[in-house]
């Protein structure tokens, strides 16, 4: 990472500073994390739970327990993923305030909630459709009716958060629209 290009203030120099070290410490947690949980759904769905058809613990089928377990671990792994993520998107909305108040010689704390609003919402909606595509199909196996309520509340879910990340960008985008307006006024003169 270089260092600041811009005066942006102490504040400023301080969300860049933190940015640089959230991503050294989030990203490979991160990476790790995320290749653990397709090697236990590639081996939980495609070698214990075809191992296990046709046994019994009393009237418990197997498949079901270890699809169950298989469940439990990628719900465990997905939140460690998720709060590594939440780290990184804060890192991310660091980033984005620093750069875009260095153009103004400022980073407040206003502009730099509105990217960690913004940023976490646009992360919480990928990350809940690859959870979903990860751990769907445990779910349908399990019961079919909670896959689908699961599915349902997900996108009402997602469009209400996608609804906020719209209402907190909206000062940066109208602020950027007026002097972008601003400049094709004095072109014009």
């Amino acid at each position: 990472m270089s260092a600041p290009k811009a005066s942006a203030g102490e504040f400023g120099k301080e969300v860049y500073e933190k940015a640089g070290e959230e991503i050294r410490d989030s990203a490979p947690k991160v990476a790790i994390n995320v290749v653990v949980a397709v090697l236990v759904w590639v081996i939980g769905t495609y070698v214990f739970i075809p191992i296990s058809q046709g046994y019994f613990l009393q009237s418990w089928a197997v498949p079901w327990l270890i699809n169950l377990i298989v469940l439990v671990a990628l719900v465990i792994i997905l939140l460690m993923i998720l709060k590594e993520l939440r780290d990184l998107s804060d890192a991310a909305a660091g980033l984005a305030a620093y750069e875009l108040g260095s153009r103004k010689g400022q980073v407040t704390k206003e502009e730099l909630h509105n990217y960690k609003v913004a940023f976490h919402g646009l992360l919480y909606v990928f990350v809940a459709a690859a959870a979903f595509l990860l751990i769907g199909n445990q779910l349908s196996l399990l019961s079919p009716a909670i896959a689908a309520l699961v599915l349902i509340l997900v996108v009402i879910w997602a469009i209400v958060t996608l609804f906020r990340v719209g209402h907190a960008l909206s000062d940066t985008v109208h602020e950027y629209a007026h002097e972008w307006a601003k400049k094709l006024e004095e072109r014009a003169r």
